[in-house]
């Protein structure tokens, strides 16, 4: 299913009062709870306990590769409570979904309920519809991931956190996800995801393809293990350049010393967006096309394409099997806990001390809560003046080539927005890959760029979600932006040449707003509902759920407020 095509879909903006009718029928179930069924149909924990095929119970199954779905609580004839998994060793960072659905009838509208999101806010407000993919289409010839579902909407529901999962603060909600869809086959088994999937298999798959057709006297082309991961799954990193014309020693030596560029992506299980940005970057390399042989006799890439084998395996949000944010272990890095982390650092160290630098290194990431794809960079005198010091600390040199590849790929690449783009190093930061490889390793040129995992609202693409065909192009249009920036720049001086120059006023006006000489404060691309019901006062006179304690205690009894177990216990996967 990971290499279908994708239909891409017009979005609307969701209208306000689809927010308050979801509330208000949430707080009926509260006040009339004897209309619940509350059954649970589906249980991870216990999957022995198989409900009776009535004919009118969908069944669900994430039993696989990248499935996260935790259990599934009937509510009416056709909605239904979905619980997700935390990441494995964590009790949060619930986003991700992916799941099976069958035993379906035609001409019901069936209502999904994800009832233990966690952020405050999502696109699923603003046009993101979540994926669907369906069997008996796939049968006809239509294999497809396709965005569907109506009503949808993200708001916070009357569940509340545990201290635990709540970070130690009493009175946090969870959020709701809700979509409706009506089937078209009867007994079809369909998937749906909060993104189009790619699993390690297909990773895997792809990368063996790759090798396979490749024309190992033009392109060379290598696979080795960078480490096993802590489950002791591969982790890939791949060589791709071009071979040298002869085995003249000009023709060696310049071989030899091609500047390096070294990407990433995949560090975050639940951004499935960045591996398939990743997949046009891979394609485009290996392709026949003048510029793909301009880039590979110009550079030699180094590339781990998913730096998370784990996460993704087991169908994680954000975290490794250790349940941690690898994307924060940059800093020092354990072999143990962390071992792609560490040995693609220690890579990146040992081509520093090499003298050969990369020229500019990136990290493929999706953004959940943004439109357009960006790029968040490094620069000294941007931090200054966001943290508002004095403008007589900002006379510092500086070079700007770190914004000029971002500045490329806005004319060169339809979904990106060079509006959207920081070069502030945040505190919060400062053990990521993109400040670690800047401040420590010395790659000036050195990014982590977003994708929307909703759509556009800007150039070519403005209105469109997001699709598999736009998330590869934009994999595509990354390596053009290289091949002008070696047209461009010779390696990072101070003085660049006086075309480059205009970039940073360029970009300030057309994304902060100026608030004082030296303060600048970048826009969000939405703001957040704000006619929320507010459920602290009830929840805090609950005691806390301890997730952890409560793993597959089940019992579906009903409390004074008329909530059961079912629908505020969650539990780790073994």
């Amino acid at each position: 299913m990971w290499h279908c095509t994708v239909k891409v879909l017009k979005y609307g903006i969701l209208l306000p009062f689809l927010n308050r009718t979801k509330i208000a029928q949430d707080i009926e179930r509260l006040i009339h709870p004897n209309d619940i069924i509350d059954r649970v149909v589906y249980d991870l924990d216990n999957l022995s306990c198989l409900v009776p095929d009535e004919g009118d119970v969908l069944k669900f199954n994430s039993k696989f590769e990248s499935g996260n779905l935790r259990k599934v609580i009937q509510i009416r004839k056709n909605e239904y409570d979905l619980i997700l998994n935390s990441d494995i060793n964590s009790n949060h960072y619930h986003q991700w979904f992916y799941f099976e659905v069958s035993g379906m009838r035609t001409g019901n509208a069936y209502r999904f309920n994800i009832i233990n999101c966690e952020k405050t806010n999502s696109q699923f407000n603003y046009g993101m519809q979540p994926l669907m993919y369906s069997v008996q289409e796939a049968l006809g010839g239509r294999p497809s991931w396709i965005r569907t579902g109506t009503d949808i909407c993200y708001y916070k529901n009357h569940f509340s956190r545990s201290s635990i999962a709540a970070g130690g603060q009493k009175g946090k909600s969870y959020y709701t996800i809700t979509f409706t869809v009506t089937f078209h086959h009867k007994d079809d088994v369909c998937y749906f995801a909060y993104h189009y999937p790619y699993t390690y298999s297909a990773l895997m798959m792809h990368l063996q393809k790759l090798e396979s057709t490749n024309n190992p006297q033009q392109i060379y082309f290598r696979q080795h293990l960078l480490c096993e991961t802590l489950s002791g799954n591969n982790c890939p990193v791949v060589t791709i350049t071009a071979m040298p014309e002869s085995n003249y020693y000009e023709h060696i030596c310049q071989f030899r010393n091609r500047p390096y560029i070294f990407l990433s992506a995949r560090v975050h299980p639940g951004e499935t967006n960045s591996s398939w940005v990743m997949k046009g970057t891979l394609e485009y390399l290996m392709s026949n096309t003048p510029g793909a042989q301009n880039l590979r006799e110009s550079y030699i890439f180094k590339i781990v394409p998913m730096l998370n084998p784990d996460g993704v395996i087991n169908g994680n949000h954000r975290c490794s099997l250790s349940g941690e944010d690898l994307n924060r272990q940059w800093q020092n890095p354990n072999p143990d806990l962390h071992p792609t982390i560490y040995h693609a650092k220690g890579l990146l160290q040992y081509l520093a001390a090499i003298k050969r630098l990369p020229l500019v290194f990136c990290d493929y990431h999706g953004h959940s809560r943004k439109k357009n794809v960006f790029m968040y960079g490094c620069s000294i005198k941007e931090t200054i003046w966001h943290t508002n010091v004095s403008a007589a600390s900002c006379d510092l040199i500086e070079d700007l080539g770190y914004r000029t590849l971002p500045k490329i790929l806005s004319q060169a690449a339809p979904a990106f927005c060079m509006s959207s783009c920081s070069f502030v190093v945040e505190k919060s930061k400062e053990s990521t890959a993109r400040v670690v490889v800047w401040r420590e390793i010395g790659v000036q040129r050195s990014y982590t760029m977003e994708s929307t995992l909703c759509g556009c609202d800007q150039g070519k693409y403005k209105g469109l979600q997001i699709g598999t065909h736009e998330l590869e192009e934009m994999g595509a249009k990354f390596c053009t932006g290289l091949l002008r920036l070696k047209k461009l720049t010779s390696p990072l001086e101070y003085n660049l040449p006086s075309t480059l120059l205009d970039i940073e006023n360029e970009l300030i006006e057309s994304s902060c707003k100026v608030t004082s000489p030296t303060t600048y404060v970048l826009e969000e691309d939405e703001p957040h509902f704000l006619e929320e019901v507010d459920y602290s006062a009830e929840s805090n006179d609950e005691p806390d759920i301890d997730l952890a304690n409560n793993a597959g205690d089940y019992e579906p009894c009903l409390h004074e407020d008329g909530l059961s177990d079912s629908e505020i216990t969650r539990t780790h996967l073994p």
